[in-house]
């Protein structure tokens, strides 16, 4: 069995069905909460508020 194919169309239905998750890059800076840098896939960066996270154990 090809796993490898397996699992990628399994992957490729979520992202057709628009269920894959894609999670935002950010670093939060000490000491400036709630501002944070989000670095985007082409490489810009952008300063961003973060209102609400599910990072209860602030590991990120």
């Amino acid at each position: 069995m090809d796993f490898d194919a397996f699992f990628e169309a399994g992957l490729e239905g979520l992202r057709k069905a628009g269920n894959y998750r894609v999670f935002a890059d950010i670093a939060r800076q000490r000491g400036q909460f709630p501002a944070a840098t989000r670095y985007r896939e082409d490489g810009s960066e952008q300063d961003v508020t973060v209102w609400c996270s599910n990072d209860y154990l602030g590991m990120g």
